[in-house]
């Protein structure tokens, strides 16, 4: 729930569909919380990490025929939301969110997806590799060439049907299923129905609430 020091106190919290989840990088669970924990003043910064799905991704260097096209108004921006843009390797990550008074006194408003590439893009690597989250519900997809961006979505699900998605992208990127490393952020993901189509699963140096707490310092 929150980094502090004897001084100050940080407020992580995550947003999914308009509710508020504080967390533990610890025993790795969720909690919902009520708004008004944004009010109170015992917090020295709040950070907030949203999980829609209004996000896109593109080079820095945009090509000249999508410089003539409105985004904004492609993906549906509106006077209700407001756009945020993080810059990563080679790439702008976008996203958009209600306005909200939460927002108003917010410090840090970031998006689960550039924290996760920010943390992947950084890896070096020779190879394809696939990372794999689930959290409230929601599977993040994510897979890395050479420090390269290949591929990245979340895809909300029930039972298991996340895997359903995994071998799609698979199908998609023609992965090599007994070759390609797959990289387990947390152990939400059942291994036993993973090891029924992939060889090489491997469970990764950190969890997603762990390389959200490093990202926000």
């Amino acid at each position: 729930m929150t980094n502090s020091t004897s001084k100050n106190l940080v407020l992580n919290l995550i947003s999914s569909k308009d509710s508020y989840y504080s967390f533990s990088s610890i025993n790795q669970e969720l909690k919902k919380e009520n708004k008004n924990i944004f009010s109170q003043k015992k917090w020295s910064k709040i950070n907030v990490i949203n999980t829609n799905n209004e996000f896109l991704i593109l080079p820095s260097k945009v090509p000249e025929f999508l410089k003539k096209i409105n985004i904004d108004k492609t993906i549906g921006n509106s006077s209700s939301t407001e756009k945020k843009t993080k810059k990563l390797k080679k790439l702008n990550f976008t996203f958009y969110i209600k306005k909200n008074k939460e927002n108003k006194i917010t410090n840090n408003i970031n998006h689960i997806g550039n924290i996760l590439l920010d943390e992947f893009l950084d890896n070096t690597s020779i190879s394809k590799k696939m990372y794999l989250s689930i959290l409230h519900n929601k599977l993040y997809v994510c897979v890395v060439d050479k420090n390269n961006l290949l591929f990245y979505n979340q895809f909300e699900f029930s039972n298991s049907d996340y895997l359903k998605y995994i071998l799609l992208v698979f199908e998609e990127y023609e992965l090599d299923i007994k070759k390609t490393e797959i990289n387990l952020l947390d152990n939400t993901i059942k291994l036993n129905e993973l090891k029924k189509f992939f060889n090489k699963i491997n469970l990764y140096k950190k969890s997603i609430f762990e390389i959200i707490d490093k990202y926000n310092g």
